[in-house]
C-alpha cells in the first residue's frame, strides 16, 4: 500500500520505481531571491535606478512572464548575485559601459534614466525580494542588502 506525503519529495517517493528523478539544472533552488541593481547618479549623492524590462525591481510591479525566452542579462544577473563579485567581473563591465552611455548595453534595460545627460558615476547594488503576503501592498517586498561591487567614476 502507498500512502501520499505532501511534505515528502516526489523524486524519493518515487525513486524505487525509476520513473523520476531530481536530475537536473534546478533539481535544488536558492531560498532566497537576490538581485544586482544598477544605478546611476548626476550629482553624487542621488541614485537612480537602471530599470529591467523583465527582473523584479518595482515593489507594485506585478511579475511577468517571458516565455520560452529568458533575457540573458536578468538571467546572468541572478546568477551573479549568488557569489562575490570578484567572481562576475563582468559586472563592473556593465556599469562601465553604462557610465559610458554605450547604445549597445543601454539596449538591455527598459529604459534610460540618464537619456539627456551622462552619469557622473555608476554603481551595483543587491536587494533581497520576498513575494508580499496576502493584504500587504503591492507584489514584492524587499530590502537593500548593500553594494554588490565597486562603482566606477568618470574621470
Amino acid at each position: 500500500m502507498m500512502f501520499f506525503f505532501p511534505a515528502f519529495p516526489t523524486a524519493v517517493l518515487f525513486g524505487p520505481a525509476r520513473i523520476v528523478n531530481s536530475f537536473g539544472l534546478f533539481a535544488v533552488m536558492t531560498r532566497g531571491r537576490y538581485e544586482i541593481e544598477f544605478q546611476g547618479t548626476a550629482d553624487g549623492r542621488t541614485w537612480i535606478a537602471y530599470p529591467f524590462a523583465y527582473k523584479p525591481q518595482d515593489p507594485l510591479k506585478r511579475p511577468g512572464i517571458y516565455a520560452p525566452y529568458q533575457p540573458r542579462l536578468d538571467w546572468n544577473l541572478w546568477f551573479a548575485s549568488l557569489a562575490p563579485w570578484e567572481e562576475n567581473r563582468w559586472v563592473m563591465n556593465v556599469e562601465a559601459k553604462l557610465l559610458e552611455g554605450s547604445p549597445p548595453v543601454l539596449r538591455l534595460f527598459a529604459a534610460d534614466p540618464f537619456a539627456n545627460r551622462r552619469p557622473v558615476a555608476v554603481r551595483s547594488v543587491l536587494w533581497q525580494y520576498w513575494f508580499t503576503k496576502q493584504g500587504e501592498r503591492g507584489w514584492w517586498r524587499r530590502e537593500l542588502k548593500g553594494t554588490f561591487a565597486p562603482d566606477v567614476r568618470s574621470r
